[in-house]
């Protein structure tokens, strides 16, 4: 996992050919004023999910993991509350992995919570469990979908 801000982003576009096109769309003026959906950068590589919605309280957030792609997550308003574990300390499932929607959510609870908001981004690679929307307040998130 990386938690850092945007004005660092150029740190981290060597780690993935397609992190420099995931964080120069990330860095549009007007982003915040794009509808909620889905948004292709790189056709099936890379793409962008524009959604608001109100947290779910830490009770309430599900540990989830991702298998082929790599979640780079923005509050572009508000802020989000996001749980974090490590995929080799998750135990309990709360299904089966799901190859449709790239999921599998886990029963286990979080060891360590931030909080997400400003210009800040967290990287969640398939071995980073994360509970996002654990937060109480509502918020305007991008999460980009890279393809590992």
């Amino acid at each position: 996992m990386v938690i850092d801000t945007l004005d660092n982003s150029c740190q981290y576009t060597k780690l993935h050919k397609y992190f420099k096109p995931a964080f120069e769309f990330l860095k549009k003026e007007n982003l915040k004023k794009y509808r909620e959906g889905r948004y292709d950068i790189i056709k099936n590589n890379v793409y962008a999910l524009i959604s608001k919605a109100k947290g779910r309280g830490i009770k309430g957030a599900s540990l989830e993991a991702h298998r082929k792609y790599i979640d780079i997550q923005v509050a572009l308003s508000g802020e989000d509350l996001i749980g974090h574990k490590p995929l080799s300390e998750c135990r309990i499932k709360k299904a089966e992995y799901n190859a449709k929607g790239d999921c599998v959510f886990f029963k286990d609870k979080s060891n360590f919570w931030f909080r997400l908001k400003g210009d800040s981004f967290a990287i969640f690679f398939p071995h980073d469990v994360h509970a996002p929307l654990a937060g109480s307040s509502s918020v305007l998130k991008a999460v980009i979908k890279v393809r590992v």
